[in-house]
């Protein structure tokens, strides 16, 4: 089933169990402060975990992707020669940027306005994302790196700049043809 979708169904039924439990009381406000904060270490565990297995593997395979620069201009694009052990410690670090705003964003909302229902979707929501995040279904759960899961990995973006890999012969081809262009405007 789509993400998005599960997220949807899971936020309204989270609304719906608040809604019937009270559950965004002033009482248990500290309830829910524990259990972000309880999700929070689960993640940066789970995190620091994968990158103790990332580290120990140190697979050193070669890899090529290209990669769009910006999100404007999808045809204006870098080929981007890497290993597997470098491209999965920088998507590590993305994922620890990204859980690091987003904990930013959380606890503005509930420190400056007294939101509480953003603690309790992303609680719950939280671990759902560290589960299906590819570095923890490859490193962590042992899945196999095909399909879904094969470097470099497809991100859920709304504006399509995803990475796709490349070979060797696509970018010999690419670097002629940059190099011809370059010729003809000299």
């Amino acid at each position: 089933m789509n993400p998005a979708i599960t997220n949807l169904v899971l936020v309204f039924g989270l609304m719906q169990v608040a809604n019937k439990f009270e559950l965004d009381k002033e009482e248990n406000t500290n309830v829910l402060r524990a259990t972000y904060l309880g999700m929070q270490l689960i993640t940066f565990a789970a995190l620091g975990f994968v990158y103790m297995k990332v580290s120990a593997k140190n697979d050193q395979t070669p890899m090529i992707y290209e990669e769009s620069k910006g999100v404007i201009d999808p045809g204006n694009s870098e080929t981007i020669r890497t290993t597997v052990r470098d491209y999965d410690v920088k998507k590590l670090v993305e994922q620890i940027r990204s859980q690091a705003l987003a904990i930013a964003m959380i606890g503005f909302m509930h420190f400056k306005w007294g939101y509480l229902r953003p603690l309790l979707l992303q609680s719950i929501l939280g671990l759902k994302a560290i589960y299906q995040a590819q570095l923890v279904q490859v490193h962590i759960l042992g899945r196999p790196t095909v399909g879904e899961l094969a470097r470099p990995w497809k991100v859920a973006s709304p504006f399509g700049a995803t990475a796709k890999p490349v070979s060797e012969k696509e970018v010999k081809q690419k670097e002629k043809r940059a190099a011809k262009k370059k010729l003809r405007s000299d």
